[in-house]
């Protein structure tokens, strides 16, 4: 019986990975567990929590998670045949555009639309709502630059 249900669970799971935007959510879950491990880990090693040392620590973890998205992307999300110099360049730019617009929509929507609501639950609405839109650039994007459009 526990077999079967082992097994039943797998074949779900197997059904599910088929899909090209679950891939690209779990390598985006992962990219973002790569930014902040290495970020802590690194403020934690150097005891550096603000300024300029923060700064080069935060833009080193961002672009270790960068590489790893691309290459998770290029060969498990979609699956492209080569890699090539001009592709990866294209995926920096489109994470550095997705970042600015996901950085945008939130802090445009917390000054600038007032609602009734705790400031801190508004504040976190407005950085998913601006998550969303990023997200959804972000794989058309790659779609793009790995040749699936």
């Amino acid at each position: 019986m526990i077999k079967k249900c082992s097994q039943l669970l797998m074949s779900i799971i197997n059904y599910f990975l088929k899909f090209e935007f679950i891939r690209f959510g779990i390598v985006g879950f992962l990219n973002t567990v790569i930014d902040y491990s290495l970020m802590n880990i690194l403020m934690f090693m150097f005891e550096v929590y603000q300024g300029a040392p923060f700064i080069i620590i935060k833009i080193f973890s961002i672009i270790m998670a960068i590489i790893f998205s691309y290459y998770a992307n290029l060969t498990w999300t979609f699956k492209a045949k080569n890699s090539r110099t001009k592709q990866l360049m294209q995926f920096v730019i489109l994470s550095f555009i997705t970042i600015i617009v996901n950085v945008f929509i939130a802090s445009y929507l917390v000054d600038y639309v007032q609602l009734s609501i705790n400031k801190y639950l508004w504040a976190n609405i407005a950085s998913f709502a601006g998550a969303i839109i990023a997200i959804a650039m972000r794989y058309f994007g790659s779609r793009v630059i790995f040749g699936k459009n």
